[in-house]
């Protein structure tokens, strides 16, 4: 008798605690994302020329994602201009680290890592991270970008490039994570 009493108290417990747990948000339900923040970390190899301005600030580096982001995003059909209810926030941290030939003119690969934090509501529904990885490009396109940077002629006008490159494939593995 002594143990079922026990038994019913500790089940009305569990029942009373998992009812005030709140439900996390299915990843089912979520068919579009808002980009809540974008922070660009920018850094240098030792290659660059102290007070250069040839190439592009943080800030204008940071625009140049927050393009790119957003334009994949659209032509994937995935984008949200406001958060909603079947709408993920994507906060984005991406570590840039701007890599120099010797002589620091021209660019050779840069070393990015990523962090995305997807939320909805106040609650994060998962986190995808990328440690220190360069940009890949197709076949045909690699061979064109492995030459121009090989003759130190991936400079300034071609970082955007790169900054397009990450941002498809940082959509493409959303997309794939959502099997949207």
């Amino acid at each position: 008798m002594r143990l079922r009493n026990i038994i019913w108290c500790v089940a009305l417990v569990l029942v009373g605690c998992a009812s005030s747990v709140e439900k996390a948000p299915d990843k089912e339900q979520i068919k579009a994302f808002y980009i809540k923040q974008l922070t660009v970390n920018l850094s240098e190899s030792v290659e660059a020329i102290p007070g250069s301005k040839q190439f592009a600030s943080e800030s204008k580096l940071s625009k140049d994602f927050a393009y790119s982001i957003h334009k994949n995003l659209v032509e994937a059909g995935i984008y949200a201009s406001m958060p909603g209810p079947n709408v993920a926030e994507l906060d984005i941290t991406i570590d840039y680290l701007r890599r120099y030939k010797i002589g620091g003119r021209a660019l050779s690969r840069p070393l990015v890592s990523h962090q995305v934090i997807i939320s909805q509501g106040n609650q994060k529904i998962a986190k995808l991270t990328q440690k220190n990885y360069t940009p890949l490009y197709g076949y045909f396109k690699a061979v064109y970008v492995n030459i121009e940077r090989a003759i130190h002629q991936w400079d300034e006008k071609d970082e955007h490039i790169d900054a397009e490159n990450i941002s498809e494939s940082l959509v493409e593995d959303l997309e794939r994570k959502y099997d949207l």
